[in-house]
């Protein structure tokens, strides 16, 4: 059963998602594009956070151009140790997502490390402190879609506009002032009136809110930033089945089948991921979320059916571990390194 929203919600939900233009105050140039009165709008947002429907405003930044690695990580863990696995997993700065799911790579989750470490050591940390029997780096060779809007009410599915690839010095995080402002930027926006301000009081730094927005801007032009957005609980807006598919496909028709994929509107991540022959041969990973089992058995169906792929994996995710934003420029990533790659 889908949620009932009211219109200014709906109104609210499906321009939140979209890339927010940014200000010394966020909430006042939102609430004149919408036609709404602030307090009006303050309190809707207050109430759909409330309702678990926004799960977060922030920016969402590209990794790489903060010079950190990414990567997707599957583990193959015994089933009954799976909790425990995913607690030790949990614990780490880096991981952002975290899920259970029905394959013999059972935990997989999302790892981020910072400049000049190496993922395969921190992921290879892990599972020997998971007892993982088998583990698998799937890092990002290509990516091709990411962000999709989940359409609220009756407005149709859109592409968030992905930000310029990242390339050169001038698309790096630049001196103190820029750290500083990713750190704020990538924090939960307050639901307040000029929430920038609060952002900066409440970490006891001075940064004047407009400067703050500018930089933001600017991270934005430079690829640095790929928007500044809400994030929703999808179960909680209405997309309440869901699916991380891997597809296999051959190499002279990539470009071919990945356009079949990337004209889907409910897939809202399209990546090529890492080929591990013997181990893992499904590079395609293309997240696609529904708002019933029966539509997302309908949208894979006609994927196959499209792109004449007949060889692909479904895993839904059992349980959610976690899910939650890579905090940069943290001690914390200092302190878990110190700890546990000590001679690795």
């Amino acid at each position: 059963m889908s949620p009932h929203f009211t219109r200014t919600q709906e109104l609210i939900l499906n321009r939140i998602q979209r890339d927010m233009p940014l200000s010394a105050d966020p909430y006042a140039g939102l609430a004149a594009e919408l036609g709404l009165d602030i307090d009006e709008l303050l309190a809707e947002i207050r109430t759909l956070k409330s309702a678990n429907v926004i799960r977060r405003i922030s920016a969402i930044f590209s990794a790489q151009a903060l010079g950190y690695s990414s990567s997707l990580v599957a583990f193959c863990v015994p089933g009954e140790e799976a909790d425990e696995a995913a607690r030790i997993i949990n614990a780490h700065p880096g991981v952002s997502h975290n899920y259970l799911r029905g394959h013999r790579y059972n935990i997989w989750f999302t790892l981020a490390v910072p400049p000049g470490q190496a993922i395969e050591d921190h992921a290879g940390v892990l599972a020997r402190r998971c007892g993982a029997r088998d583990f698998l780096v799937l890092k990002n060779e290509e990516m091709f879609k990411i962000g999709v809007m989940l359409a609220v009410g009756d407005a149709e599915p859109e592409d968030a506009p992905l930000a310029a690839r990242p390339g050169g010095a001038k698309n790096t995080v630049q001196g103190e002032d820029e750290v500083l402002a990713v750190t704020l930027l990538q924090t939960d926006l307050p639901v307040v009136k000029n929430p920038f301000a609060r952002l900066a009081a409440e970490r006891g730094v001075v940064m004047d809110p407009g400067l703050l927005a500018q930089t933001g801007e600017s991270f934005k032009e430079r690829g640095i930033m790929r928007r500044y957005a809400a994030v929703l609980r999808h179960q909680n807006a209405g997309y309440r089945a869901n699916a991380m598919t891997a597809w296999k496909l051959p190499v002279a028709r990539e470009a071919e089948l990945v356009s079949v994929f990337e004209k889907c509107p409910h897939i809202t991540h399209l990546y090529r991921r890492t080929v591990f022959p013997g181990r893992w041969e499904h590079p395609l990973f293309a997240m696609i979320h529904a708002k019933s089992d029966g539509e997302l058995e309908g949208i894979i169906g006609a994927l196959a059916r499209e792109s004449g792929l007949d060889d692909y994996l479904v895993l839904k995710s059992l349980k959610e571990y976690q899910k939650r934003r890579v905090m940069y420029f943290t001690p914390d990533f200092g302190k878990w390194a110190e700890k546990y790659l000590s001679g690795v």
